[in-house]
């Protein structure tokens, strides 16, 4: 046995010649063990693996047969919009514009929402990832100052604005905010406190 371990081992064939009979004999048997424990260690972390696995499964499980019991008595709840909820959508991944949106359905399985444009010039149905999407349901604690992102007056695009008024709610008519949009000054340089309806404000996206 000896024999064939060293012809496989180029370091102890290189050795070979400076050991003696029984010093050989003594290396091999702790190389031997050392393989010996290294596949006690593989074997331990492959029953552990399948130990979690199996934990993770039955947790799966419980978790399905959790939520048809909930959907068989109508307690539950699934995430994202509801349809005709108003939501801030990007278009474009990679470019940080915003437009208001309307969610016509949202499937919780793929993520995705079918929304339409709040354009009344735009028929647009946009099919978007949830991550692109952002559902309006109103901010809360604004204070003067902070940053937001808000539906300019007589669009439907968002664009970033500092509170200058927290939320008022005039009766009769929806709680509204005032702002100072970026880069809105007249021809005089002076920036204009503007009135935008709460529900068309979001705070800045990916903050």
């Amino acid at each position: 046995m000896s024999s064939n371990f060293v012809k496989f081992c180029p370091i102890l064939t290189t050795c070979v010649g400076y050991l003696d009979e029984e010093s050989l004999k003594t290396v091999l048997e702790l190389r031997q063990q050392a393989y010996m424990y290294l596949d006690e260690k593989v074997q331990t972390s492959t029953q552990a693996y399948e130990s979690v696995d199996l934990i993770v499964r039955k947790l799966d499980e419980d978790l399905a047969k959790f939520e048809s019991l909930l959907k068989a008595t109508g307690q539950f709840e699934t995430s994202g919009g509801k349809p005709n909820d108003l939501a801030a959508i990007q278009v474009t991944p990679s470019v940080n514009e915003w437009i208001l949106a309307k969610v016509i359905s949202f499937n919780p399985e793929s993520g995705m929402y079918n929304l339409s444009d709040e354009d009344v010039e735009s028929n647009k149905v946009f099919h978007l990832p949830e991550s692109q999407v952002v559902v309006l349901s109103g901010v809360d604690r604004l204070s003067r100052g902070d940053v937001v992102y808000a539906v300019y007056p007589d669009t439907t695009s968002f664009y970033q604005a500092t509170v200058v008024q927290p939320p008022r709610k005039v009766q009769g008519s929806s709680p509204f905010i005032m702002v100072n949009f970026v880069d809105d000054s007249d021809e005089n340089g002076i920036t204009h406190d503007k009135a935008v309806m709460l529900k068309h404000v979001m705070r800045p996206p990916n903050s």
